[in-house]
């Protein structure tokens, strides 16, 4: 008896939903509480403890290299959209209408999610 040991070929898989695994860890790309992706390397996201708003700029560029670390640490809206316009993250309108319909502080935020 033979053992084959190759993967079945794609074709067999088309037509599948792809499953998606968020991650609880913050510095993955597949983070489960991003708010939003402002640049290719930069993002914002909800702490894993939803006790606050973090600004994280990935160490490389491409996926699955390099890591995300927080650079800014912040619990209310305003300073949130005030520190990602200062780094220059904000030049699109619809990025910052996203922020601007951020309740006022994380807390409410996620007050906000649990009764959805």
């Amino acid at each position: 008896m033979a053992l084959h040991l190759k993967a079945p070929p794609s074709s067999l898989y088309t037509g599948l939903t792809p499953v998606y695994n968020p991650s609880h860890r913050e510095r993955d790309d597949s983070y489960g509480k991003v708010i939003l992706q402002l640049a290719p390397r930069w993002r914002i996201i909800e702490c894993r403890n939803a006790e606050q708003w973090i600004i994280q700029k990935r160490s490389a560029e491409p996926l699955d290299q390099g890591k995300w670390t927080g650079v800014s640490y912040v619990v209310s809206r305003d300073k949130l959209i005030a520190l990602s316009t200062s780094v220059g993250l904000l030049s699109e309108p619809s990025k910052r209408a996203v922020l601007q319909a951020l309740p006022p502080t994380a807390r409410e935020h996620t007050l906000k999610q649990v009764r959805l």
